[in-house]
Order: structure tokens, then C-alpha cells, then sequence
């Protein structure tokens, strides 16, 4: 006689054997009664776990020796990789600007030039000198020496320092600065010193200015024709003290 489907499987139900629930203090002695020199009669718990702390350890050793050590050469690419791709952006950069650069740098050469042209061939120190004391004339200044220093020769032009030093006081000094900035040459001003040697409240102190100043020409004329100018631009600017 057959049962129904219904009982056998209530039968079936009766018969399993029930799970055991996990039990931490179970688990926890059985490490105490351990044989270290039978390992296969531990319990499966305690294999599980000293399986998954012996995994756990590898992976760490592995992590300290291996991977951290790759970690950081790839970290080291990446900036590598970084300054290789902004040197790379500079230099396309400049490739794709590179026709207007040439053309920025031949009108620079081409002003350049241009300025050059307008150098005089020479320096004419005398008339320079010569203008240089109508200035101090018209400023009322006097003047102690106006020494014409040996050129300095650069690249493309040469210097002519010229050394001024006179007596008077600030705002004519403010007109003789001035004056010789309206001078037709190219006239620079460099280093100067403004003394007053007599200290006095009594009266409006007399000051003394050092002033350096320098002039240029092109490098097309001889040394000889500048020799044989410079001796009367001396008594020029002797002649004006």
C-alpha cells in the first residue's frame, strides 16, 4: 500500500536531523585541546580558520612585497606620464604657432634694424657737449665737469658714457633732466647722486648732482675719426664750465 505524497514527506521531515546552531564558546575551546603534532584530527572549524588566517597572512606578505612596490612604480608612470603630456602640449603648441612666431621674429628683426638705422654714424661728442650746456644755461645750473668717458662697445651699437656734475638746486635740476631728455640725440640717464654738501636752515641749500649719461652710434665709423673728435669735445666741455 503506498502512502500519500503528503505523509511520506511529513515522514521525511520527522527523520532529518535537526542543524546545530553555531556555538562561539564550542568554537572557542576547541582550540584549547589542540594536537600540534596531529593536525588532521582538528576539528573543520578550526581548519577553516587557521586556512583563512594562513590566506590572509600570503595575501599581506604579498601586498608589502609585491604589490605596494608596483603600486608605487605605476604611481611614478602616471607623473611620468603626466610631464611627458604637458611637455608633449607645449611642444605642438609651438609647432602649430611656429609660422606666426617666424613672422613675429623677422618684424622684429625688421624694427630692430630699423632702429639700428636710426643710430647716428657718429657720435659728434662736441655738438652733444655743446647741448648739453645750453641746457644747463637755460636751467641755471652750473657745472663742475662734463667728462667724455672711453666708449663701451656692444653687440650691435657703441656706448659713449658722458659723466656730468654740477651745482644747484631741485627744481633745476627737474628742468636740466627734462631738458636733456628733449635733446634731438638719444640720451640716456643712468646712476646719478644728489649731495648737498653745506647743510643750512638759514637759506635755500646749493646741492651738487653726479649724473651719469650715455649716447650711442651705430658701429659703422672708424676708431680713427672718433679719436680725432673726441679732443675738442673735452675742451667743448671745458670751455662751458
Amino acid at each position: 500500500m503506498k502512502l500519500p505524497r503528503k505523509q511520506i514527506l511529513l515522514k521525511k521531515k520527522k527523520n532529518a536531523t535537526p542543524k546545530k546552531s553555531f556555538d562561539f564558546n564550542e568554537f572557542r575551546r576547541s582550540f584549547e585541546s589542540l594536537d600540534s603534532e596531529n593536525y588532521g584530527s582538528w576539528p573543520t572549524p578550526v581548519k577553516t580558520t587557521v586556512l583563512i588566517f594562513i590566506v590572509l597572512f600570503i595575501a599581506a606578505l604579498s601586498w608589502a612585497l609585491l604589490i605596494s612596490g608596483k603600486l608605487d612604480e605605476i604611481t611614478a608612470a602616471e607623473a611620468q606620464q603626466q610631464t611627458l603630456l604637458d611637455t608633449y602640449r607645449e611642444k605642438e603648441s609651438r609647432a602649430r604657432h611656429l609660422e606666426a612666431y617666424k613672422a613675429q621674429v623677422q618684424q622684429m628683426e625688421t624694427d630692430f634694424n630699423t632702429l639700428l638705422d636710426q643710430l647716428p654714424k657718429d657720435t659728434r661728442v662736441s655738438d652733444l657737449v655743446e647741448g648739453i650746456n645750453m641746457t644747463g644755461v637755460g636751467s641755471n645750473i652750473r657745472f663742475q665737469d662734463i667728462s667724455v668717458e672711453p666708449e663701451v662697445e656692444q653687440e650691435f651699437f657703441i656706448e659713449q658714457p658722458i659723466r656730468i656734475a654740477a651745482i644747484g638746486d631741485y627744481h633745476q635740476f627737474g628742468n636740466f633732466v627734462s631738458g636733456l631728455a628733449a635733446l634731438p640725440r638719444i640720451i640716456t640717464m643712468h646712476d646719478f647722486e644728489v649731495a648737498n654738501p653745506q647743510p643750512t636752515l638759514d637759506t635755500i641749500p646749493e646741492l651738487t648732482l653726479v649724473l651719469q649719461t650715455k649716447t650711442y652710434r651705430s658701429k659703422e665709423i672708424t676708431d680713427d675719426d672718433e679719436n680725432a673728435e673726441g679732443a675738442p669735445a673735452t675742451d667743448a666741455a671745458a670751455g662751458g664750465n
